[in-house]
């Protein structure tokens, strides 16, 4: 008897070895710590579903795997399993990792060989536990080892959605890089749409346009489809809620279109320009209810076919209807056809690649990522376009009215006078409300591009890709906290807030803002120095203070050359304590100082690498230093650098 299972167990590890001469073995190397592996595996689409382990090794199954031709192996909406082959080799013995970046499959069980012995890992959207190494979106599984050796494994997957699997595999220290490289794009996206959020939000508190809450309701349904249903970031909540994602999340896309059309048709005044396509947009609203009833219900096949009809048809409707809306002479529609153009591309582009008509790369997830988050971007624009003409709408009706006041009566003229410059004060907030977008945000997002760049050339190691995630999050929290100064400036300007004086520690501020800034120092190799005394407080509103703070250490990198030094300090005088930023940059001219402090005209210039602003930052330095009982100044000579500086009351 232990003759025969010692036979039996030989001629298992025959197979097992002969098995892996006959597919491609993917070498993981030092080099190249992690590898997709799309075209380096076997595929076996089992349409009858009923195919065990044992039944696909005999030799008739075996002939019908083929080698993977995409980087991606997508199979559409498939009813039946679909099994993969792989082979690989690790440089050093130790643990290895599958990666499998799409979070919609429902079932996957991994077979592989330790030893003699045949072992298993059955994980999945709807398997409880989900036998994940990682809880993070997708799929990780650990593998064995063996150096050099070869080592087998298989996949059996099935799912109710599109089958689409990309693999990943990755050595120990492989596995974060591959990781960061899968989500990165994600993260950017997340951090745009709270940015657009929160602004969008801002105005609609301030106008009370319920086109705004429609944008509002899209943007948040469109996001969490990309995020939390396509990326599989649902991993992120406690288990029944992550389970209710998973099982509803497609449902997203009808929600989204149930805000997406009446903000469309409110925002094109499409019952006035093109009545026919209101009626028809009625319709495919009524289609998209059906879908989340359908979601709901279980149904996903049907929800899928029907959110397919929808995605297609109505961004068509909304660019012949921007059409007429702009042929009207309306002319904010521009930026509502180039943004739903746009993403009509995207969804054909993602459509076409998903039916197998163009190769399936791996930048496949971030197409809508991407396309999604520039259309946003367009709609929230063209919000503030539309703004901005009903403004002067009003205006111009106002200043009509007071005309004829005028004539009748010199003190209502003197009305009308002040009603007119407070309307174009307020046209004015808008106009710095818009710069301040890209002067504040620039940074942060520049940050998150540059570490993006670091990730697709792998010149992270493990230690740097935590850092990496830490930065990304202190990013994320940094543009939401620039939306809420951007509020706050913008409340100051038309007199509905008031300036808070209070306790600032500048230790504590300057390390802040100083840490903000490291990443774009480092860009151009500038040593950004803190020399900071602990204890010293002033008496100044804090978030002023800090914006005044940020735009002076922006304008100053921007300024200075590579290796050149900016020092952020104070020091104490008889008024109180001096704030200064100083520079080795390239430095103004008198009439350049004269023009900075004195003029009433904003002026930009570009920095020493070509950067550009809106040169709003000063501006706001200038006001906010006013309202804590300060004078900006300014020592500085052409090629000799340029000190910032400025007094606050001491905190007593």
């Amino acid at each position: 008897m232990k003759i025969l299972l010692s036979y039996t167990t030989l001629l298992v590890l025959l197979l097992h070895g002969t098995g892996a001469m006959g597919i491609p073995s993917i070498q993981l190397t030092t080099g190249r710590p992690y590898q997709k592996a799309g075209q380096q595996i076997m595929w076996f689409a089992d349409s009858s579903a009923q195919l065990s382990f044992s039944d696909i090794q005999q030799a008739g199954y075996q002939q019908r795997f083929s080698q993977g031709l995409q980087e991606i192996g997508a199979f559409g909406l498939f009813n039946g399993a679909v099994w993969a082959h792989g082979s690989f080799s690790s440089p050093a013995p130790g643990k290895a990792y599958l990666l499998i970046e799409f979070s919609n499959i429902d079932s996957i069980t991994l077979y592989y060989y330790d030893g003699p012995a045949l072992k298993s890992i059955t994980s999945g959207s709807r398997v409880v536990p989900r036998n994940n190494v990682w809880n993070l979106p997708g799929f990780s599984f650990e593998l064995p080892a063996f150096g050099d050796r070869q080592q087998e494994f298989w996949l059996r997957i099935r799912t109710g959605n599109a089958m689409i699997v990309p693999v990943t595999l990755a050595t120990e220290k492989g596995v974060w890089q591959a990781l960061g490289g899968m989500y990165v794009v994600e993260l950017i996206y997340f951090g745009i749409v709270i940015a657009l959020f929160f602004y969008n939000l801002s105005l609609f508190a301030w106008i009370r346009d319920r086109s705004y809450i429609f944008y509002l309701g899209y943007l948040f349904f469109l996001a969490a489809f990309v995020l939390l249903y396509l990326r599989g970031f649902h991993v992120v909540f406690p288990e029944p809620v992550s389970r209710a994602l998973n099982l509803y999340g497609i449902g997203f896309v009808g929600a989204s279109y149930l805000f997406a059309i009446p903000f469309s048709v409110s925002f094109l005044k499409g019952r006035e320009y093109a009545p026919r396509l209101t009626r028809l947009l009625a319709m495919f609203f009524i289609v998209a209810a059906a879908a989340v009833i359908c979601c709901l219900a279980g149904w996903r096949h049907a929800t899928i076919r029907m959110q397919e009809v929808i995605s297609i048809a109505v961004p068509v409707l909304f660019i012949s209807m921007a059409v007429v809306s702009y042929r009207q002479g309306y002319k904010p529609a521009v930026y509502f056809l180039v943004a739903w153009t746009l993403l009509l591309g995207t969804i054909m582009l993602f459509t076409v690649i998903n039916i197998g008509l163009l190769p399936l790369k791996n930048w496949y997830f971030h197409i809508l990522p991407v396309g999604s988050a520039v259309e946003v971007i367009l709609l929230s624009l063209a919000l503030g376009y539309r703004y901005s003409l009903l403004k002067k709408e009003k205006m111009a009706e106002t200043e009509s009215k007071m005309n004829f006041i005028r004539d009748q009566n010199e003190l209502l003229e003197k009305k009308v006078d002040e009603r007119t410059h407070a309307l174009k004060e307020s046209n004015r907030v808008k106009d710095k409300l818009l710069g301040i977008i890209s002067h504040d945000l620039r940074t942060p997002l520049n940050n998150l591009s540059g570490l993006l760049e670091l990730s697709e050339k792998k010149a992270l190691s493990a230690g740097e890709i935590q850092h990496f995630s830490q930065t990304v999050r202190q990013n994320i929290k940094y543009i939401a906290g620039t939306i809420q100064n951007m509020l706050n400036w913008s409340l100051t300007q038309m007199e509905r807030i008031e300036t808070r004086p209070r306790k600032v520690d500048l230790d504590a501020l300057a390390y802040l803002v100083v840490d903000i800034y490291r990443f774009a120092a480092d860009q151009k190799a500038i040593l950004l120095r803190k020399p900071m005394p602990e204890a010293v407080a002033v008496k100044a509103d804090y978030h002023q203070l800090e914006l005044v703070l940020r735009n002076l250490v922006d304008n100053a990198i921007k300024f200075t050359s590579q290796g050149g030094i900016i020092t952020l300090g104070c020091r104490p005088v008889d008024e109180g304590v001096e704030i200064y930023v100083s520079d080795t940059g390239k430095g103004m001219s008198v009439e350049e100082i004269q023009r900075l402090l004195y003029g009433n005209n904003i002026y930009s210039t570009e920095g020493t690498d070509d950067e550009r602003g809106t040169g709003l930052g000063l501006q706001l330095c200038k006001e906010f230093i006013a309202n804590n009982g300060g004078v900006l100044r300014i020592n500085s000579k052409p090629g000799k650098g340029t000190e910032f500086y400025f007094v606050l009351p001491r905190w007593e």
